[in-house]
């Protein structure tokens, strides 16, 4: 007759984690015949290595963290001052217009001095096309993703070439 089996409780991640470690460790043991002493203090610096690892991540964890924050505070600074900045153009436009409206070019404060001047000529182009070539640049612009693509299917390019590189991941 074959007993009920107990309930199998899931193992975390840390716990699977430290039985390949314990495992590990024994085999290392079991190769190089250490002493009982020299098993200990293997032990002792194995298990000290692993928690400064966990550190250093955590030390990554939070820096990635305060990144993240300042990126969000700068995104919520930048719209505010959008704000600012869409206000005191629109006050600028209308005091502007108000001066024009009335007729007035100059109006002195203590402080402030606010005056309707005129700006110097600009080109304003009503149709591109009817432009002369003459008046055209072009910028070269380099497509890296088709040199990419050719590069991967072994053809030659002068002036380029795939570079293989790695990154650290952090989980």
């Amino acid at each position: 007759m074959v007993e009920p089996k107990a309930a199998i409780e899931p193992l975390s991640l840390r716990e699977v984690a430290f039985e390949h470690f314990e495992e590990f460790f024994e085999s290392i043991v079991e190769q190089a015949q250490f002493t009982p002493e020299q098993q200990l203090a293997l032990g002792e610096q194995l298990k000290a290595s692993v928690e400064k690892r966990d550190k250093l991540g955590n030390c990554l964890a939070w820096l990635d963290g305060q990144a993240d924050l300042l990126r969000s505070k700068e995104k919520q600074l930048a719209e505010r001052r959008h704000r600012f900045e869409k206000f005191s153009w629109a006050l600028r436009s209308a005091l502007h217009q108000q001066m024009l409206d009335w007729g007035v070019k100059k109006v002195e404060g203590q402080e402030f001095t606010f005056a309707v001047r005129k700006n110097p000529p600009r080109v304003e182009i009503t149709d591109e096309a009817a432009i002369p070539t003459e008046f055209v640049s072009y910028t070269p612009v380099i497509n890296k993703a088709a040199i990419k693509d050719a590069l991967e299917e072994e053809k030659q390019i002068p002036g380029a070439q795939l570079v293989a590189s790695t990154r650290l991941d952090v989980r």
